[in-house]
């Protein structure tokens, strides 16, 4: 046989064994095309909802970092209720102190704090028939707060204002007795120097 009859022999079987690969290939390929499909849209339908996850986890995350402030911050605000309840409750057991004022601030004057008591009537007020009517107050801590030029004008004041046949017990707090002795001393310094003596300061009582 020659060559050319050889080939077109090959050729006829090749056509013959193709015949039944393309009836298989014609009812396979157009399923296997859709399959293909319908993996890609799985596919995108999957990216679709792995991006939607990562959404809601970030929104979940922030609410997560909200709630945790919300409880810090409620957190910080019944720590100082129970401190104002605390601190009402301190100040509701300590007794009342009762301040009265005697004299005017004005230039030139010093505030003195005083001490004041109501003992009962001494005596002579009993004698006299001197009797003060009693107050609730003085069960309780009572200073006067005593705007005086000097020491001896803010005892006379206090007298004046609580007089002690009434029964009333009167004694300066140390630190206005220190405040007009140092003024005291301030003028005597001012004028052995021959100089004018300083003008007073206001100071703040207590």
């Amino acid at each position: 046989m020659s060559n050319t009859t050889l080939l077109l022999i090959a050729i006829g079987a090749i056509m013959l064994a193709a015949l039944p690969l393309a009836a298989i290939m014609k009812d396979f390929l157009p399923g296997f095309m859709e399959r293909s499909a319908g993996l890609d849209q799985l596919e995108n339908r999957i990216y679709v909802l792995h991006s939607e996850a990562h959404d809601l986890q970030d929104r979940v995350n922030a609410l997560v970092a909200r709630r945790n402030q919300v409880s810090s911050e409620k957190h910080r605000v019944d720590s100082d209720i129970r401190k104002m309840e605390k601190t009402i409750t301190d100040l509701a057991d300590q007794p009342p102190l009762f301040v009265h004022e005697v004299g005017e601030p004005s230039a030139g004057t010093t505030p003195f704090l005083v001490n004041i008591q109501q003992e009962k009537a001494s005596a002579q007020a009993r004698l006299s028939g001197d009797r003060a009517a009693v107050n609730p107050i003085w069960r309780y801590t009572n200073v006067a707060e005593v705007w005086a030029g000097s020491y001896e004008e803010a005892k006379q004041l206090v007298e004046t204002a609580f007089p002690f046949k009434l029964g009333f017990q009167k004694s300066f707090q140390k630190q206005a007795v220190a405040a007009e002795k140092a003024q005291a001393d301030a003028k005597a310094k001012a004028a052995a120097a021959g100089a004018p003596p300083a003008a007073r300061k206001k100071a703040a009582a207590g």
